[in-house]
């Protein structure tokens, strides 16, 4: 039998090792299973985090899971990233200092947004 943590209406697989500096804000009906998350990561609700198959995601540094976004399987998410709400990524390669939207097979990824992602890093996190 598994067992698993539960914070606040979120459902995190045992084996999840969250980072040093993570913010969950408002995690209502959200589920983290495996997957390796670097610091400063931040889900909002409903947000799904899976594997498929024992594949699972790894996410950068600053990434932004805003609500009802899901990222499934073998996906790498780079830093300062922003997964936009109702976004679906699965076995996707996301690069840094991205926007993400939009939905598995039509995933639109608008790149070299490095400097909005970072104002919104500072805004949760207060570092420069």
């Amino acid at each position: 039998m598994q067992f698993r943590r539960l914070c606040r209406g979120a459902d995190f697989f045992y084996q999840v090792e969250l980072p040093e500096v993570f913010f969950f804000d408002h995690p209502v009906d959200t589920v983290v299973g495996r997957a390796s998350c670097s610091d400063y990561f931040v889900f909002g609700q409903r947000c799904t985090v899976g594997n498929n198959h024992g594949v699972c995601p790894t996410f950068g540094e600053s990434v932004f899971m805003m609500s009802d976004s899901k990222v499934i399987s073998s996906c790498r998410i780079g830093g300062l990233v922003i997964i936009g709400a109702n976004t679906y990524i699965k076995d996707q390669e996301i690069p840094s200092g991205s926007l993400v939207f939009g939905q598995e097979p039509g995933v639109v990824i608008k790149e070299r947004k490095f400097d909005f992602v970072m104002d919104c890093a500072r805004e949760v996190f207060w570092y420069e």
